[in-house]
């Protein structure tokens, strides 16, 4: 008789840079249950091809999260294929009371998280991705977590094929999941002069191309830049989150505000420099691959970070984003780079 593979849910449904942290909890699982681990993973549509190259994990999507379960049909269905067959362990990553009931009366021989044990994260500059571990933990004390950290299989496309980019490289991904906001939840947006600025600097005083990526939705956005340069490849709704992988595993350097691209680049890119205001770099910032190099492009300000705090309500500058110049970040692109400057040419007299 065939042994039963095991099998775990995780619930885990928010953005991009959400679900990305979370994978820190795959490899202890794997370690502990064994190779032959499934998982299914509780997601958003819009995430659908995030998994795609990781066998391992079978996303579950559901589209509308604050539904109740009794008029969630995506909900419904997770909890009564687990009546027939029962999940080894739960594993509810949210904090909120969106999938409370669900968490609840899915069956599983385990349950790990909320409603049965909630793990604070109120601990000052304790990143995202060791809140999730604590979680994990809350249950399985014994696990080895030292040196785990969040991935993402790419989709190894030939990305000068593909995009046709031949020069070496630099990524930048100008918005965030609140760029179109003008209140304080769009304060995490660098203006999108400064990006031009940057783009230009990069362009006149480097031999490297400039790749700017972003979803469909940004299109109308990132528009407003000046991208008419054959050194600047726009790829705005043209990658795939593997594709997205690959596009960064290949660059020099990858720029972005705090957002799901940050942390895709914290996985993939060999150096990535996270411009930061409002929010807690330390809590929130890309936490890296263990091999890369992550910078914090910071102005220090003291009132930063700000974010839900207070503070940010009263905040009606912007300071500590507008005021962080082009300047500040094409240095430290340009850190180990020297090779790459354009040589000025020197004439004789």
């Amino acid at each position: 008789m065939m042994k039963k593979k095991p099998r775990i849910l995780i619930i885990r449904c928010g953005l991009l840079g959400d679900t990305v942290d979370a994978t820190v909890i795959v490899k202890p699982l794997v370690d502990y249950y064994g190779e032959d681990l499934e998982i299914e993973w509780v997601t958003k549509p819009n995430l659908s091809d995030l998994f795609m190259y990781d066998s391992r994990i079978t996303p579950l999507f559901v589209k509308y999260t604050k539904l109740p379960i009794l008029f969630n049909r995506d909900k419904l269905k997770i909890i009564l294929n687990s009546l027939t067959n029962p999940y080894d362990a739960v594993i509810n990553l949210e904090l909120g009371d969106k999938f409370i009931n669900l968490a609840r009366f899915i069956r599983g021989k385990i349950k790990v998280g909320l409603p049965y044990k909630h793990i604070y994260e109120n601990i000052k500059n304790e990143h995202r991705v060791e809140h999730q571990l604590r979680i994990l933990k809350s249950y399985f004390s014994n696990l080895k977590t030292d040196n785990c950290y969040p991935y993402l299989n790419g989709s190894n496309a030939d990305i000068k094929k593909i995009y046709n980019i031949h020069n070496k490289y630099i990524v930048i991904c100008p918005t965030n999941s609140h760029f179109k906001k003008k209140n304080y939840r769009g304060y995490r947006a660098w203006p999108i002069s400064n990006w031009q600025e940057l783009i230009n600097k990069i362009i006149n005083e480097t031999n490297l191309d400039v790749v700017v990526t972003g979803s469909t939705n940004e299109t109308s956005y990132i528009s407003q830049l000046d991208l008419y340069n054959p050194r600047i490849h726009n790829l705005t709704g043209r990658t795939i989150i593997p594709n997205l992988v690959e596009v960064m595993k290949n660059s020099e350097c990858t720029i972005a505000t705090d957002s799901g691209s940050v942390h895709v680049a914290g996985i993939s890119s060999k150096k990535v420099i996270a411009i930061h205001g409002p929010t807690s770099f330390h809590e929130t910032g890309p936490y890296g691959n263990g091999k890369n190099e992550v910078i914090q492009a910071n102005l220090n300000l003291h009132c930063s970070p700000c974010y839900n705090t207070d503070r940010i309500k009263m905040c009606h500058s912007n300071k500590c984003m507008i005021e962080l110049s082009p300047d500040m970040i094409f240095n430290f692109i340009i850190q180990n780079q020297r090779m790459h400057i354009v040589k000025k040419e020197i004439k004789l007299r």
